[in-house]
């Protein structure tokens, strides 16, 4: 039986790369960036099958994303485009992020441009915190959301504090609607930059009590040394520490299981996603 899709919601952007500071920078690299393409790309390079989810500007940067994206194995059919807004473009270098994004057109991608019907033969609907700004893709993530749970497909979260806060007002605004997205997950992504952002802490075990609500039955945690496995009941450590959160998810493809059975995963076989 071949394998499901994973279907990545989130955003794509021309990348103006650099060695250095982008203000100090004087050649820099396209490239097509941006959590959803990135993702994306990551997953197809595992053998997987991947498509994105977004909605890139009518410009000549929008059809060279695409067609950057098509050529690196990501299934852009459900790609939108619009007139109303152009393709962000972000310098980046050293580190830093300086997206020129606001309004563009990824923010203004509305629940009724989404497919998704698409979404009933998905393994799983990933997503970051990148889009959901106060704007119409919100909502189109809480149809997806909703579509993906009704498909019986996985919903996985991955905050991105730090990659999302440039393209944030505030960081109490990013911080508040991250903890509402919590919940609708079934699995969270999470990574060790994370932990401050959201709980004022690098301990991630005075937090699992709060990331333990709603859907959420499984969360994978990578740091610079290591790699966890959280489920409500048990924890494992990686055998090594370079495991991708895109090998996790294709270990997770592998599994042939279903959300709602998660809780009940034996640590056998959640060995076997490590």
């Amino acid at each position: 039986m071949p394998e499901k899709p994973l279907f990545c919601l989130g955003e794509a952007w021309v990348e103006l790369g650099a060695d250095t500071v982008p203000e100090l920078a004087e050649t820099f690299r396209v490239s097509v960036g941006g959590w959803g393409a990135a993702f994306c790309r990551a997953y197809v390079r595992g053998g997987g099958h991947a498509a994105l989810l977004s909605q890139l500007g009518a410009d000549p940067f929008g059809r060279k994303a695409a067609a950057q994206l098509a050529a690196d194995g990501i299934d852009c059919t459900h790609l939108c485009f619009t007139d109303a807004a152009r393709t962000p473009v972000v310098f980046s270098g050293a580190g830093k992020l300086l997206p020129y994004r606001a309004p563009s057109a990824e923010l203004l991608y509305a629940p009724e441009q989404l497919d998704a019907a698409a979404l009933r033969g998905a393994f799983a609907l990933c997503f970051s915190s990148g889009c959901l700004l106060d704007s119409p893709a919100r909502l189109t993530h809480l149809k997806a959301i909703a579509a993906a749970r009704d498909a019986g497909a996985f919903v996985c979260y991955a905050p991105r504090m730090a990659e999302a806060a440039p393209c944030w007002p505030d960081a109490a605004a990013l911080r508040e609607t991250a903890l509402q997205f919590f919940p609708q997950a079934d699995v969270l992504l999470l990574k060790d930059s994370d932990l401050v952002p959201l709980f004022g802490s690098h301990e991630l075990r005075t937090a699992l009590f709060s990331l333990f609500s709603g859907h959420v039955e499984l969360i994978f945690y990578s740091s610079s040394d290591n790699i966890f496995l959280f489920t409500r009941n048990v924890l494992l450590q990686a055998a090594t520490s370079d495991l991708t959160e895109a090998q996790f998810l294709r270990a997770l493809a592998r599994l042939n299981t279903w959300p709602d059975k998660l809780a009940g995963l034996r640590e056998t076989t959640l060995k076997k996603l490590l």
